[in-house]
């Protein structure tokens, strides 16, 4: 093989490392955002409702100086 054939050869395996890199890398990403999702769900289904007062609790407020 010649100079010009190794350094073809050794650019495309370079190429497909870099792209399978890349791609192991997204795939690590969108599983973690898939587990901040579910866990964002969870918190959001755990959280308890906030209480209501009744209706005439808070309307009037008696300010003294």
């Amino acid at each position: 093989m010649g100079n010009d054939t190794v350094g073809v050869v050794k650019a495309y395996f370079g190429t497909k490392q870099v792209k399978l890199q890349k791609d192991v890398q997204v795939n690590i990403l969108r599983q973690v955002m898939d587990q901040e999702k579910r866990a964002g769900q969870d918190l959001l289904e755990n959280t308890l409702p906030a209480s209501k007062n009744p209706p005439h609790l808070g309307n009037n407020i008696d300010i003294y100086i």
